[in-house]
Formats: C-alpha cells, sequence, structure tokens
C-alpha cells in the first residue's frame, strides 16, 4: 500500500483513540480488508455522558459503515423539536422530526445513550478480525518515514504501521505531538444528567418532558436541552451556562447550587424537572479551532482531534461518524499512496467541517441573545413555517459521506 511497496503493504493502520471517531474509523477500514491496531490510553473501555443526538447525516453514516442496524436498535426516534422560551415557557415553534424527516432525507433522527453507541461500536470491532485492540498504550511519541509510521507508548512500547489516524479527541496527544497547544476554555460548562421517567407520574413530569421530542429552551444566560433515551425510559438533560474555566475533565460532580443562578424565573415546572435529576455531571467547555493541518504524510487527525465543535448544533459525534465513513471509503481496498489520500480527504472534508462549526456557533449566539435582538429571533421563530426553518439545514442532514468523490458502501 506504500511508495515502496512490500513492507508498507504487511503492516496495519494505526488508530490512536478508542471512542467514536476512533472505533468507527477501525470498523471501517477492517471491513475494506485493512488491518487495523487502535492504540487506547486507558487501560479498561468505559463510556461517560448521557445522550447523544445523531441526526440523518449521521444515520447514512452509519449506514456507509455498516452500523445504521444495530444503533437503530438501541436508539429513540423523536417526534419533533420544541423551542420555548426560558424566562416564560412559551412555545416558539415546533420542528417536525419523525416521518418528517424520514421523509426528507430518507433516514430517521435518533437519540440514544452515548454508552449505548459506544457498546455498538466495540462490539462491531472486537468481531472484525482486521482489529486489534492495544489498551493501556499511553502515546509518547510520533516518527514516520516515507514508507511507515511508529508509534511509541510510555511504557516503551512501540507499534509500526503504514499511517496513524489520530481520533483522540479534543486534548489530542497526537495533535499535541505535532507542536499544538491546548485548547483554551469556552467560559461556558455543560451539565448533564439523566432522568427516569418512568418514575415519575404525569403530574410530576410536565407534557414537554413525557413527550417523545427534543425540548430547547433559551435563555441570555443559559440554556436546557432535553429528550427521550433508553428506549424513552430515560430523559436526558443538558444545562449550558456561562462558567469560570474549569480544567480539562468531562465528568466532574456538579448540582442544581451550580445552576441556580443562571436559571433564576425559569418557570417552576422547568426547575421541578431538574430538581428531580438524581446525578449532575458537570463538564467545562473548551473552544478549540480546527488544526492548521489534519495531515502529514501518513498522519492524519479526525474527529475532535481535527476539528472540534461546540454542541449546539449536536455535531460533535456526527462529524466523527462522517470522517469514519469518508476515510474508510477513500482509503478502500486501494493500493495507491497513503499520504496523498490522506492529503485528499483533508481537502475534501475541511470546508464541511470549517461550515458546521461557524454553524455551531452562530447557534451558540442565537440561542443566549438577550434585549432586541432576542425579541426579533423568537418573532422570526414564531411567524416562519417549520419546514422552511427545517429546510435551513438541508446541506446538514442531506450529506451523505457515499456521494462523496470516490467514496462507496461498505458491501457486506
Amino acid at each position: 500500500m506504500g511508495r515502496s511497496g512490500g513492507m508498507a503493504q504487511q503492516l496495519p493502520w494505526l488508530i490512536a483513540g478508542a471512542g467514536i471517531a476512533g472505533l468507527a474509523a477501525a470498523i471501517g477500514l477492517a471491513r475494506h480488508g485493512h488491518r487495523v491496531h487502535v492504540l487506547e490510553r486507558r487501560a479498561a473501555l468505559s463510556e461517560i455522558g448521557a445522550g447523544i443526538q445523531i441526526g440523518p447525516n449521521g444515520v447514512k453514516a452509519l449506514g456507509a459503515l455498516g452500523l445504521r442496524q444495530a444503533v437503530e436498535q438501541v436508539a429513540d426516534r423523536p417526534d419533533s423539536i420544541g423551542v420555548y422560551l426560558g424566562r416564560t415557557g412559551g412555545r416558539l415553534t415546533t420542528l417536525p422530526l419523525g416521518a418528517s424527516m424520514q421523509q426528507r432525507h430518507g433516514v430517521p433522527y435518533l437519540t440514544l445513550l452515548r454508552a449505548d453507541l459506544q457498546s455498538v461500536l466495540l462490539k462491531a470491532a472486537r468481531d472484525q478480525p482486521g482489529v486489534t485492540l492495544e489498551l493501556g498504550f499511553d502515546l509518547a511519541g510520533i516518527a514516520q518515514t516515507t514508507d511507515s509510521v511508529s508509534a511509541r507508548a510510555s511504557d516503551g512500547r512501540i507499534l509500526t504501521g503504514v499511517g496513524l489516524i489520530g481520533a483522540d479527541g479534543l486534548w489530542s496527544r497526537v495533535r499535541a505531538l505535532q507542536g499544538d497547544g491546548a485548547p483554551p476554555p469556552s467560559g461556558m460548562a455543560a451539565f448533564r444528567a439523566l432522568l427516569p421517567r418512568n418514575q415519575c407520574g404525569a403530574d410530576r413530569l410536565p407534557t414537554p418532558f413525557f413527550a417523545n421530542d427534543v425540548g430547547i429552551w433559551l435563555g441570555s444566560d443559559a440554556h436546557v436541552v432535553h429528550y427521550p433515551v433508553g428506549g424513552g425510559s430515560l430523559l436526558n438533560l443538558v444545562v449550558i451556562v456561562k462558567s469560570a474555566p474549569g480544567a480539562e475533565g468531562w465528568d466532574e460532580p456538579g448540582g442544581l447550587a451550580d445552576l441556580s443562578p443562571h436559571l433564576a424565573g425559569w418557570p417552576a415546572a422547568l426547575l421541578a424537572v431538574l430538581q428531580q435529576a438524581p446525578d449532575w455531571r458537570r463538564w467545562h467547555l473548551f473552544e478549540r479551532p480546527a488544526a492548521r493541518s489534519w495531515s502529514d504524510g501518513r498522519i492524519l487527525c479526525i474527529g475532535d482531534a481535527a476539528h472540534p465543535v461546540l454542541p449546539f448544533l449536536a455535531q460533535g459525534a456526527v462529524l466523527a461518524l462522517e470522517d469514519a465513513a469518508v476515510l474508510a471509503g477513500l482509503l478502500g481496498p486501494a493500493n495507491g499512496d497513503p499520504a496523498a489520500v490522506l492529503a485528499r480527504f483533508e481537502h475534501l472534508r475541511r470546508p464541511r467541517t470549517d461550515r458546521v462549526a461557524a454553524a455551531s456557533r452562530r447557534n451558540a449566539a442565537a440561542y443566549h441573545l438577550r434585549g432586541p435582538a432576542a425579541l426579533a429571533r423568537n418573532g422570526v421563530l414564531r411567524v416562519t413555517p417549520p419546514a422552511l426553518l427545517l429546510g435551513q439545514y438541508d446541506w446538514l442532514y442531506g450529506y451523505d459521506p457515499r456521494e462523496v468523490a470516490g467514496v462507496a458502501s461498505i458491501r457486506r
């Protein structure tokens, strides 16, 4: 597969990170006939977090990777997105999902537990004979030649591959080893919790929270998102607030005491729901620009390692799935120059991810407007037909990695 032939043809692809991007890429490459070694810093695999939304573009990526059916079996299909005013509880608009999204884009809009998605990916990776998981591999160094890439762990282990895919997230060690600094704080934090809906009576869980819908509540200092997961048995709750910078970490204790100042005056029904959640966790949000260059010879970063986005468009994990599907399709079973293919991947994907990142930043600003700007936003949402509002995102949800130049679906 390399320019010098023989040796590189026998080498596996190395993938740093066993998260969504890394496992999806490993599955895609293995199903195209490549051997893959996934290098994971943790000694044991577990998934933290709560819920995740996968729009139609992500479902198409799952289909290209041969994973759609398995993911849909553990996912919910919300009927709509309701947008509310945080201060009054008034509904601004309702955007149809369900059958409307299926008809518009040919696939559903899904919500599910992040742990369930991770479990599907991990099982699929382990079922692939070409995939090897190297746990406890704390990446400490990278070196490449014209024919290969070597990864060195802090314990002295060295693995050599035809190329290295950095899929190790926002705090990417691959990106750091290439000389990039740490991501700066965004000044926001996300609080997440799971509320068992089946334990709450209708009088304790008002309709917007018991319905099979995604809810978004807008406020100047905070916004709230909720949606069903776990077969409708759980309500995923996310509250994003302005916050003092925090250290790296994705699972700190949090609570309503931290949220109350940001939600003062919000509807009692909403606050009552938040109070019922048994365990709140806090994630500090960091805003890191896309890497100046994702590819360097036989080394490539994908997912959050290359182009992290803030969670205001529900596209972080979806972009990782898109990356994996496009990369697997481009590499395919071909015997071309890996460095050229990785450079082509960046050329094809960067305009897309830049556009998604910009749209996410616009949503962040729109969610937290105040004064006349908020009144103007509310007016537009109230009078614009929902179908027209959804149509503004056809460029996002209509993307299919199988239609990217030269990318074909995996044949199983």
